[in-house]
């Protein structure tokens, strides 16, 4: 079965790398331009890997990741930040399966979202 991975970012240019990306690698692949969007998508499919912007409009990555887990969604996650220490300073415990530093390096974040995949094999 293909597994799936819902982008989330509010660039443009950056989720449709992402997706070109992913779905050449054969991932099934889901856009949200912001944290609502990531949120009816969680709500209406299951995904195995959320790739999520930590600065988005509507829910930041901080509200979409607690919303992740009262929805108690399944999905893994990955978050890409400019401030890494940020991010992980007001996450606290609800920390996701890795972040990535912007900018980022495409083939070293496919490397980490195949890893975090194999593992939910």
């Amino acid at each position: 079965m293909t597994q799936s991975i819902l982008i989330v970012d509010d660039q443009i240019g950056i989720r449709m790398l992402l997706q070109e990306v992913f779905q050449t690698a054969g991932y099934r692949t889901s856009l949200a331009k912001n944290g609502k969007e990531a949120v009816e998508h969680l709500s209406e499919s299951p995904f195995d890997l959320v790739v999520l912007d930590y600065h988005i409009p509507v829910y930041n990555g901080k509200a979409v990741m607690q919303k992740i887990k009262q929805m108690r969604v399944e999905a893994k996650t990955i978050i890409i930040t400019g401030l890494p220490e940020v991010a992980k300073q007001e996450l606290g415990e609800n920390l996701p399966e890795e972040i990535i530093s912007k900018p980022f390096n495409v083939a070293k974040l496919c490397h980490v979202v195949e890893e975090i995949l194999k593992k939910n094999e």
